[in-house]
């Protein structure tokens, strides 16, 4: 190749600079799909970060509240946080262990929650994950942990919230009524009430209003629409000839095609047959959102998970319709959250019916029973 010197010496630093680029565009798209829907940071970050010159390597002493935006500082405490059996959710950091779990089977494969159970629950402050999904932790409520754990969850923690379970695997409610009928509120973390306390759940404050029956927690945090209703067949068991109503809150993740009864149609016709049987004389279906398609407009950010969960208007349009020609009871979430804004005169209204992505915060629990004991 002709040409001075020079040019030489530019052509391949051009060259390589090019390479360069690309190497790397390759290597964060293969780490991006790896990574994919959960939270994590570029390469190119990480590099930097480890470098000192992006991120905050101590501890951020904001002027209200506390937090971390360095995952390590979290990561580095692991074995202490599995000798302890603390779970650790929404978090890349892998804490799963025996004693952390919250849930287990039963002598059926049903999903159930661990009999006797009594963990606390709380979010920590950090930004080093997705919008609105903070990191959870939850651990049983006697434990003793490591002080140098104790002192980074108390320093960095929100409210705790308690969770309590009795000897059948069920979330307790509160008050305790010994009735003879009974009302089974159904579905995964919406129905279990994550991160609210147990006087804060749906079946709780239903409950509160009700002596005359008695009110029991079917939901398991993470289940799908399958182990709901293998949940719902036990309890029919346990409860025979006693169910005098049906909750069933169906969380907007439970749209997955393909699954067993993955498609409103197959949940809605094994409803119908489930009621049918065991002549539950009332049914409500409760529509659980995430706070995407609630609130899209301040929640699908550009580069988070928001931006990037699926749209299901026309999946909730079919199960509202469904509901309703089945002549059951409709309550939308996101119908009560988007009323807020009104209620409380502010455009972020709609934020405080959530504590997190999905669920709902002690004052969205309270409108959707609001909403319960007014609708027909």
């Amino acid at each position: 190749m002709g040409g001075s010197p020079l040019k030489k010496a530019v052509f391949s630093i051009i060259i390589s600079v090019v390479l360069s680029a690309l190497t790397l565009a390759v290597a964060e798209g293969a780490y991006s799909i790896v990574r994919w829907g959960k939270p994590h940071r570029s390469l190119s970050y990480q590099f930097l970060s480890l470098a000192g010159l992006v991120g905050n390597k101590g501890d951020n002493t904001a002027a209200y509240k506390p937090y971390f935006a360095n995952l390590d500082d979290l990561a580095q405490l692991l074995p202490l946080i599995k000798e302890g059996g603390v779970g650790i959710g929404n978090s890349p950091i892998n804490t799963k262990t025996e004693d952390a779990a919250i849930k287990t089977v039963d002598a059926k494969g049903c999903p159930v929650i661990k009999p006797n159970m009594r963990k606390v629950a709380y979010f920590l402050h950090s930004s080093t994950v997705n919008p609105f999904e903070s990191i959870s932790v939850f651990h049983d409520a006697d434990r003793q942990l490591d002080p140098r754990l104790t002192e980074f969850l108390e320093r960095y923690r929100g409210p705790r919230a308690t969770l309590t379970s009795n000897a059948e695997g069920e979330r307790i409610t509160v008050p305790d009524v010994k009735a003879d009928r009974v009302v089974l509120v159904a579905g995964d973390s919406m129905a279990f009430g994550a991160m609210v306390d147990d006087a804060e759940t749906i079946a709780s404050r239903m409950q509160a209003t009700d002596s005359a029956r008695r009110y029991v927690n079917l939901g398991v945090p993470g289940v799908d629409a399958d182990q709901i209703i293998c949940r719902l067949e036990d309890a029919a068991e346990r409860y025979n000839g006693k169910i005098d109503e049906l909750i069933y809150v169906y969380c907007e993740n439970d749209f997955k095609p393909g699954n067993p009864y993955g498609t409103p149609p197959e949940v809605i016709s094994w409803l119908k047959g489930f009621v049918d049987r065991e002549k539950v004389g009332k049914v409500t279906v409760i529509f659980a959102p995430m706070i995407y398609m609630v609130a899209p407009e301040l929640t699908r950010i550009e580069g988070t998970e928001g931006a990037r969960y699926p749209r299901h208007e026309e999946q909730r349009a079919e199960l509202k319709g469904l509901v309703e020609a089945a002549g059951y009871r409709w309550v939308d979430i996101g119908t009560l959250a988007r009323e807020e804004e009104d209620r409380q005169k502010t455009h972020f209204g709609v934020l405080s019916f959530f504590v997190d992505n999905g669920h709902p915060s002690p004052l969205g629990t309270q409108r959707i029973v609001e909403r319960l004991l007014g609708a027909d």
